[in-house]
């Protein structure tokens, strides 16, 4: 089998040899140290969504970016949100008060969603290889390159499948459950007290607001799903964006840590979203009605 080898920061083009055929090439490094551990792999199967923190790449990969369209008109656009003082009183509680531009519009560029997979073969050498399917062989090669180029600094394609034990068996790992109890709202003030970091006030506001509901299990996202946190109710899960995205997403319970592991535009497609919430002004009131809607309980 042969194979080319990168060790630059990353590629303009990818020009494969005519010999590799692209339904069979694989992409990937041989496990030598700590490949695995590095991304968060830890047993053959494990499928990972990179995390944003090793560079461009990488964030592009798991959140997606934007760019404005500086051939249209500027338009109002909402583009943070402010904590104050109502008045300048400060024995009041502060209150949210969002900030409103004259933007160039947003070309909104979805997220590559390029995962990692820990494999194994007969001769029981392991290898980090990109999970290659249809969507990424034919629309993100390069893209696949570069993030293995950001996350490892080194990058093989191989000429021909890697032989893949057939019982090795996909497994995502995107949640981690959090303890019986725990809020995600109290363990995020928690690592922010821990690491000292600045704490995004909106960010607390919209979680303890879903917290006044009935939530029967929460949980942290890993690896390229940090900063979001799932709320399982009774027959629904919210899907909450801390830190990243625009969005509130409402997906069905069942199956909702594979699901939420999906595109967005598969969810859509398929219609596993039940509904999407905006992060605006009246994020409150129609996350409300939403729960009013599925019968999500208060407290």
């Amino acid at each position: 089998m042969s194979q080319i080898y990168f060790n630059k920061r990353r590629i303009r083009k990818l020009n494969l040899p005519e010999s590799y055929s692209l339904e069979s090439i694989q992409i990937g490094v041989p496990v030598k140290k700590d490949e695995d551990k590095k991304v968060g792999l830890n047993s053959i199967g494990d499928v990972v969504l990179p995390s944003e923190d090793y560079g461009v790449q990488s964030r592009r990969n798991a959140y997606g970016y934007s760019y404005p369209d500086k051939t249209k008109p500027k338009e109002r656009r909402y583009v943070s949100t402010n904590w104050i003082y109502p008045f300048g009183n400060t024995n009041a509680s502060e209150i949210p008060v969002d900030i409103y531009r004259e933007c160039f519009p947003k070309v909104e560029v979805p997220p590559y969603e390029i995962h990692l997979m820990l494999t194994e073969n007969d001769d029981n050498e392991r290898f980090v290889i990109v999970d290659l399917d249809a969507r990424v062989r034919n629309e993100h090669l390069k893209d696949a390159v570069n993030l293995m180029l950001e996350i490892y600094g080194e990058c093989y394609i191989f000429d021909g499948e890697i032989k893949i034990k057939r019982n090795i068996k996909k497994r995502k790992i995107g949640w981690e459950i959090l303890p019986q109890g725990e809020m995600p709202s109290r363990h995020c003030e928690r690592q922010f007290t821990k690491y000292r970091k600045k704490p995004n006030g909106f960010l607390f506001y919209r979680l303890e607001y879903i917290e006044k509901y009935d939530v029967i299990d929460a949980a942290e996202g890993l690896n390229g799903f940090r900063g979001y946190f799932a709320y399982v109710f009774n027959n629904c899960c919210v899907l909450e964006s801390a830190v990243y995205g625009n969005a509130t997403y409402i997906i069905h319970r069942e199956n909702w840590e594979e699901l939420s592991q999906q595109t967005k535009k598969k969810l859509f497609d398929e219609n596993m979203i039940i509904d999407k919430v905006v992060h605006d002004k009246s994020w409150k009131r129609n996350i409300a009605r939403a729960f009013v809607k599925l019968g999500v309980l208060r407290k």
